[in-house]
């Protein structure tokens, strides 16, 4: 009975991603309300604001150092300011690798991804090497997007065992490279059928141990899903019911079908997109918001009096407990870093989060002396990732601060301004010509919408002799 009622579901799972799929392959751009287009543009600019930032990591500078050694006069831009260009699947590795590395890419608030982070370095990658436009590149983000992200809310897990960057990428990668190449309904699915069977079983603590072999996992995957579309043009496919294969047989997860068609031409998952002012796991950002409440309040005077913190976070946020985080990623997943290191430095930026805030004495010390506990009573959406912060003093003060939802997800979502100010930050040097064309893109301006990729990309000549 039990194979029966699996056999019936996957053929279900498997009618519904086709329905989804050839519903959407016909989506055109200029139907799309100005609210959408605006969206799918905020999403693209942030994480292109993301790559930007993780490009100035010095561990993955050494990774791309390896990555050009595949240069190529028609290739594909690294986003590092070197203006080198390598191949396709080399720059979408660099480029998806950067995409994570700072934790200031987007995600998907509904369920465990980051869908522009899965369809961007692959789909920059291929539109400048095949000549595509913006307003295409843009078309297939928002189409991949519900792709990748309705199938991520179709499976759930009985607790966070995978990470989506690891399990999911490459299926973003492929729907939204397929999508761009004006592919069938048929080709569509076939690849990201296919991609499911290139993805890995990378574990989610990988990120709150600090193992920094996650943060490659986007641009592997970006690679992959090149790779899978490719593959399919020659033949070479999956089965039509692999993705159910792959994650509800052999990773476990419990499968609901419908998800897949649910609110189908009536709204868009990028919608749920939310877009992140910290540079840490989104599960912490409330900690933030609350300690930088207490900061702005009582002044950073209070922080060398601090005798003990206790945070009442979520559940999700009691799992990223970490008190002696050793890579920078650990500190970025860790409450007890995330908290200490905002109430030293008054915020959570990148400078935050550098090689130096894990051996910072000061910072060592506070975060010994954080304690997690439940925050009651538990909350529901959009309220479920709160925090109450107390902290008590020396002379036995009590300060107490709480942050409910911070800001950047639907129910307090950024604003085009809002993003163009995370541009205008984090896409600077030698990237700093790419501002205004990015900042064209959130405005909606035609002439920027039409533009090819590789022509926006590629810097004017003055720019690259004055900063030569």
């Amino acid at each position: 009975m039990t194979n029966k009622i699996n056999l019936d579901e996957e053929r279900y799972f498997k009618d519904n991603l086709f329905l989804l799929i050839d519903n959407l392959s016909s989506t055109c751009w200029e139907s799309l309300s100005t609210n959408i287009q605006q969206k799918v543009t905020m999403v693209f600019c942030d994480d292109i604001g993301a790559i930007a930032a993780g490009h100035n990591e010095k561990t993955l500078k050494k990774i791309v150092s390896k990555l050009k050694e595949n240069l190529s006069v028609n290739g594909s831009t690294v986003l590092d300011g070197s203006q080198v260009k390598i191949d396709k699947h080399s720059a979408a590795i660099a480029n998806g690798t950067a995409g994570d590395w700072c934790e200031l890419d987007g995600g998907y608030r509904p369920a465990l991804c980051h869908g522009g982070l899965y369809c961007v370095p692959a789909l920059i990658a291929e539109a400048e090497a095949s000549g595509a436009e913006i307003k295409e590149i843009l078309r297939a983000l928002l189409i991949g997007y519900e792709i990748v992200a309705k199938i991520a809310e179709c499976f759930e897990y009985e607790s966070l065992k995978l990470h989506g960057h690891a399990s999911l990428a490459a299926i973003g990668a492929a729907a939204a490279v397929a999508i761009l190449r004006n592919h069938t309904s048929q080709v569509i699915f076939e690849a990201v059928n296919s991609a499911a069977t290139l993805v890995s079983p990378g574990p989610f603590d990988h990120a709150v141990k600090g193992a920094l072999i996650r943060n490659t996992w986007p641009g592997i995957a970006a690679s992959n899903g090149i790779r899978a579309v490719d593959w399919v043009e020659v033949g070479v496919k999956a089965t039509e019911t692999t993705i159910h294969q792959v994650y509800q047989q052999i990773f476990g997860a419990t499968c609901n079908p419908h998800t897949l068609i649910d609110n189908l031409n009536k709204s868009w998952a990028i919608e749920d997109a939310y877009h992140k002012e910290h540079a840490c796991c989104q599960y912490g950002h409330s900690a933030v918001e609350a300690a930088k409440l207490i900061i702005e309040k009582y002044g950073n005077q209070i922080v060398p009096n601090i005798k003990s913190v206790v945070l009442e976070t979520h559940w999700r946020g009691k799992l990223l407990s970490n008190k002696s985080p050793q890579t920078t990623l650990a500190g970025k997943f860790s409450m007890e870093h995330i908290v200490a290191t905002t109430l030293i430095h008054g915020q959570a930026d990148t400078k935050a989060f550098s090689d130096d805030t894990l051996l910072n004495p000061d910072i060592t010390k506070l975060r010994k002396n954080i304690n997690l506990e439940s925050f009651e009573p538990e909350m529901e959406w959009p309220n479920d990732r709160p925090a109450r912060l107390k902290i008590q003093l020396n002379d036995g003060t009590i300060l107490v601060d709480e942050c409910l939802s911070a800001k950047g997800g639907p129910d307090l979502p950024f604003i085009s301004l809002d993003i163009e100010r995370k541009v205008r930050n984090l896409v600077v040097g030698n990237l700093s010509y790419l501002s205004n064309p990015l900042i064209g893109m959130l405005n909606l301006q035609e002439d920027v919408l039409k533009a090819k990729w590789r022509e926006v990309i590629e810097p004017p000549i003055n720019f690259a002799t004055s900063s030569a």
